[in-house]
């Protein structure tokens, strides 16, 4: 089995995507970025395709912001240009989330805290893991009790079943607020956040491959900064 690096080097590279993919804004650094996130998706085995195509309505959103801001742009050819900048944009961010896709919640959650980031931060990032399956489950209950009561949604027109969804989707996030809620009256019960310092049971070790993979990573980054100046002034 293929090692896998410390997560703690993924978070740092993927915050660095996504930081270089807000702030940049033209076509050409983005798309070393881009060509940048994919090469590590496809050297790391990431699950880049099952991710797209769990996402297909956020793609077609993508497409379909794309084809405005060129429509309403004062030029065709610019317009396509910051399309495609924004498209270049979303699709580093979806990387890499399937680079953090690879990790388990537990070791996310460890890292966030050996990263010196709060507790109280990695307490939510793990709960949100948990919540976001649970709430489309619970969706999926829903939709499937309205079916065995004898509701067709192929035969429904699409205004009904718009508004079934709707009617639907009300009760599912009431359910999960109240879940929340007494989620976190127990945490407050056993004194989550009293104290600053916390063991952990499992904590991260650097290997050596990950030094490399860090010392890489800050060359990498290094070089974008240096191309992004570069660019910048002679261009």
């Amino acid at each position: 089995m293929k090692a896998k690096l410390d997560p703690r080097v993924t978070i740092l590279f993927v915050l660095l995507l996504s930081s270089f993919a807000v702030i940049t804004r033209d076509a050409l650094p983005m798309l070393a970025i881009l060509l940048s996130a994919l090469f590590a998706a496809i050297a790391a085995k990431a699950p880049v395709l099952q991710v797209l195509r769990r996402l297909w309505v956020v793609w077609l959103s993508i497409l379909l912001v794309t084809a405005l801001q060129a429509f309403f742009a004062d030029h065709l050819l610019m317009g396509l240009f910051a399309g495609a900048t924004i498209l270049q944009r979303l699709v580093i961010l979806m990387l890499g989330g399937a680079l953090l896709a690879r990790y388990s919640g537990h070791k996310l959650v460890q890292a966030m805290l050996q990263l010196r980031l709060p507790c109280q931060l990695a307490f939510m990032v793990s709960i949100g893991l948990r919540f976001v399956p649970l709430f489309g489950e619970s969706y999926r209950d829903s939709l499937n009790a309205m079916q065995l009561r004898g509701v067709d949604f192929r035969k429904l027109k699409v205004r009904a079943r718009l508004r079934v969804y709707m009617f639907l989707l009300m009760p599912t996030i009431a359910s999960g607020v109240n879940s929340a809620r007494k989620l976190a009256m127990a945490m407050e019960l056993r004194g989550f956040g009293a104290h600053g310092k916390r063991s952990s049971y499992a904590p991260l070790r650097m290997k050596n491959y990950d030094w490399f993979g860090l010392a890489g990573l800050l060359i990498w980054t290094v070089l974008l900064i240096l191309g992004m100046i570069c660019w910048r002034v002679f261009v």
